[in-house]
């Protein structure tokens, strides 16, 4: 009886793993022509979503037919309001503050990736005085590599001259099967200290 359960037990397990190995040679590699197709997706997506940073809405998640897009805040409202009590443009917010914020995109065509920056910024009245950024990649058929950098668009962030910084992050993902063929991608978001508010200004994967 024991040999017979072993035997079911190894069978199954050798079914598992051979539908795990038919759905990863399934997969593919984005072609040049549906990176293209991805673009124009990323870019509705996009102006949709700095349409919802532009109204204060902070936190969602977009999808499109082969991607996703999204953000993330926290403490986007002061302790001292409670959540949903007004509206985040006509809320009196704390002259002093910080939030953290992560934008991200999710290739889901193929061997999907996915590249996403985040960190803090913090302000004093209308003037930033930190911001922070990390990038987070991920794509199991990928060697990955990033960098990112920040910079203030109007002066110097912690000067007390910069209002608005901007967020450069690009990521490489390189194939580990077949062709060595390398994809990048390009996600920019821009912080506002008087407003509180975030845009993504540019979001691209090329190949």
């Amino acid at each position: 009886m024991k040999k017979i359960l072993f035997l079911l037990a190894f069978g199954f397990i050798l079914f598992i793993s051979a539908n795990g190995a038919s759905a990863a040679e399934k997969g593919h590699y984005p072609t040049a022509k549906e990176i293209d197709a991805l673009n124009l997706e990323l870019n509705e997506l996009v102006e949709k979503a700095n349409v919802k940073l532009a109204n204060g809405e902070n936190n969602f998640e977009l999808k499109g037919k082969n991607l996703k897009v999204g953000f993330k805040e926290k403490n986007s409202v002061p302790s001292s309001l409670e959540e949903g009590q007004l509206h985040y443009s006509s809320i009196s917010i704390a002259a002093v503050g910080s939030k953290e914020y992560q934008a991200y995109v999710a290739n889901t065509n193929g061997w999907n990736f996915s590249h996403a920056v985040g960190g803090n910024f913090s302000w004093n009245g209308s003037y930033l005085t930190a911001v922070t950024a990390r990038a987070e990649t991920t794509g199991t058929m990928y060697s990955r590599s990033e960098s990112t950098k920040v910079e203030g668009l109007d002066g110097i962030i912690n000067g007390s001259s910069a209002k608005v910084a901007r967020v450069t992050s690009n990521g490489k993902f390189t194939a580990l099967k077949y062709l060595p063929i390398s994809y990048y991608t390009t996600l920019v978001v821009e912080v506002n200290a008087p407003n509180r508010e975030y845009r993504i200004t540019t979001a691209k994967i090329t190949s």
